[in-house]
C-alpha cells in the first residue's frame, strides 16, 4: 500500500526483506506502515513465532487502545508508532530515512 503524506520517515521499502524474519518473531506490535508494505506470506506470519501469545495479545491490544484514545491525527499515530517503535527497537532504524 502506497501513501501519499509527507512524514517525517519514510519506510525504505528495499531493505524491508533483510527485517521479515526479525518482524515475524517480535512479540509487540509493529507501526502501520511496515504491516501495510510487508508481502502478506510476511503479514501472515507476524506472531506466529513467538514465545508468549498472551504477551503479544496483550500488547497489540494496549497499542490499539492507546491509539483509538489519543485524539491525534492520522498523521501524528503514523509517526508517534514509528518513533516510539525505533526508540524501543534500534535495530529497525534502517528501515526508515528521516525527512527534513
Amino acid at each position: 500500500m502506497k501513501f501519499n503524506r509527507q512524514l517525517k520517515y519514510s519506510l525504505c521499502e528495499d531493505k524491508l526483506k533483510d527485517f521479515h524474519e526479525d518482524l515475524i518473531m517480535l512479540d509487540d506490535w509493529i507501526p502501520f506502515v511496515i504491516t501495510s508494505n510487508l508481502p502478506q506470506d510476511v503479514f501472515f506470519k507476524l506472531g506466529k513465532d513467538v514465545k508468549n501469545k498472551k504477551i503479544y495479545s496483550d500488547r497489540l491490544l494496549q497499542h490499539k487502545l492507546d491509539n483509538g484514545q489519543s485524539g491525534l491525527s492520522l498523521d501524528e499515530v503514523l509517526e508517534n508508532e514509528i518513533r516510539v517503535f525505533l526508540d524501543k527497537y534500534p535495530k529497525f532504524k534502517p528501515l526508515f530515512s528521516v525527512n527534513e
